[in-house]
C-alpha cells in the first residue's frame, strides 16, 4: 500500500470514528450536522484512497491539474463519487450524498426535527462504510471498534407525527421539512443499501416482545431463523379512507383541492395496494380497508408539497387511464364469453 493511500486511510478512519463518537453522545448538540461534517469527510477521504491506489499513484486520480502560480486542488467529494459509483442510483452512491447534503443544510435551525430520519439514512452509511473499506482494502473495522459503537443512538419516540410539525412550524419550515421528509421516502424506495427502514426495531434481546424483528441463532449449523412479531393491524393501521381523507383535508393547503378520487389515484401510482398486507395498507379477509398514520403523513407532505398542482394531474391522467383500459379488458372479456 502506498504511504499516500495509508495516510488517506487513517485520517478517514479517524473522521469515521468521530462521527460515531459525536452522534452517540445524546448530550452534545448539534450532533446531526456533526455527524454529517466528519462522516462526508471520512468518505471524501475513502474514495481518494481507493481512487489513487486503483490508479497506481497517479496524482491526477484524485487532483485537478495545476494551475499556474495556483495552488493544486483536490477533487471534491461529488467528484470523487461520480468516478467511483458511476451509476446515478446506485443505493450506496445515494446514501452518501443523502449525507453531504445534510452537511450543506447544517446551518438550518430546524434540521434537528428530522434527526429521526437522518439517523436511518447515518446507520445505513455506518454499515456502508465499513463494508467498502473491507472491500477495498481488507480493512476489518468490526476487529478494532466494539461492536455497541456502531450503532448509532437515537430516540424512536422523538419522531413527530407530521401533523403535529405542520401545527407548531410556519409554511416556509414545514415545506422545508416535507421536501426532505419526501428525499427521505425516495431514498427508502432504492432499498435497505440506501437507509435502515423506519418501520423496523430490531435487537438482540431475551424477550422477544421488545422487537418486531427477532434474530435466532439457529442450531447444528443451520441457518439463523428470522422471526416478525405479530403486529396488531388495529394500531399499525388504523384509518379507514374516510378517517384518511379526515385528517389530510385538515392541513390542505388554502386554494388546494384533494378528493376521494384523488386518493384513490395516489394509492394506485404509488403501489399502495399492489399486496393485502404492507407498511401502508392492510385489508383484512372480511372488513373494511385500513390504513396506517405512515400513509396518513407521506399524502400531508404530498398536498404540501410545492409540485403538488402539476403532480396532482399526473397522477389523476395515470389513474384514469389504467380505469379506461380495465374497463376494455373486462368489457372484451364479457364479449368473448357470450360469444362462445
Amino acid at each position: 500500500m502506498r504511504r499516500l493511500t495509508r495516510k488517506l486511510l487513517d485520517k478517514s478512519k479517524s473522521a469515521f470514528l468521530l462521527s460515531l463518537e459525536i452522534f452517540n453522545k445524546p448530550t452534545v448538540e448539534y450532533r446531526t450536522e456533526s455527524f454529517s461534517i466528519f462522516f462526508t469527510n471520512a468518505w471524501e477521504l475513502l474514495l481518494k484512497a481507493y481512487l489513487y491506489e486503483a490508479s497506481n499513484g497517479k496524482k491526477l486520480s484524485i487532483f485537478h491539474k495545476k494551475k499556474i502560480n495556483n495552488k493544486r486542488e483536490s477533487l471534491t467529494i461529488d467528484e470523487c463519487i461520480r468516478k467511483v459509483f458511476t451509476d446515478e442510483l446506485n443505493p450506496v452512491r445515494k446514501n452518501i450524498e443523502f449525507i453531504s447534503d445534510i452537511r450543506n443544510e447544517s446551518v438550518h435551525l430546524i434540521i434537528e426535527d428530522l434527526n429521526p430520519y437522518f439517523s436511518r439514512v447515518f446507520q445505513r452509511g455506518v454499515l456502508n462504510y465499513i463494508e467498502y473499506i473491507d472491500k477495498w482494502f481488507n480493512i476489518d473495522l468490526l476487529e478494532e471498534f466494539k461492536p455497541g459503537l456502531i450503532a448509532l443512538i437515537t430516540d424512536e419516540k422523538s419522531l413527530d407525527d407530521i401533523s403535529v410539525l405542520r401545527k407548531r412550524l410556519n409554511k416556509e419550515d414545514f415545506q422545508y421539512i416535507s421536501s426532505w421528509i419526501k428525499r427521505f421516502k425516495d431514498l427508502e424506495g432504492l432499498g435497505d443499501k440506501a437507509t435502515i427502514p423506519i418501520t423496523y426495531s430490531i435487537a438482540i434481546t431475551k424477550n422477544p416482545k421488545k422487537a418486531d424483528i427477532v434474530l435466532s441463532s439457529g442450531t447444528q449449523g443451520k441457518e439463523a431463523v428470522i422471526l416478525e412479531r405479530f403486529r396488531d393491524r388495529d394500531n399499525t393501521h388504523p384509518y379507514r379512507r374516510k378517517e384518511v381523507m379526515e385528517k389530510v383535508l385538515k392541513h390542505l393547503p388554502k386554494g388546494s383541492k384533494f378528493t376521494v378520487y384523488d386518493f384513490d389515484a395516489y394509492c394506485f401510482c404509488k403501489g399502495v395496494k399492489k399486496t393485502s398486507s404492507n407498511k401502508y395498507y392492510w385489508k383484512p379477509k372480511y372488513g373494511t380497508a385500513q390504513y396506517s398514520n405512515e400513509l396518513v403523513d407521506d399524502i400531508i407532505v404530498f398536498v404540501n408539497s410545492e409540485s403538488f398542482l402539476s403532480e396532482r394531474g399526473k397522477i389523476k391522467n395515470r389513474y384514469t387511464n389504467h380505469l379506461r383500459l380495465k374497463k376494455k379488458r373486462k368489457q372484451a372479456l364479457k364479449r368473448k364469453v357470450n360469444h362462445g
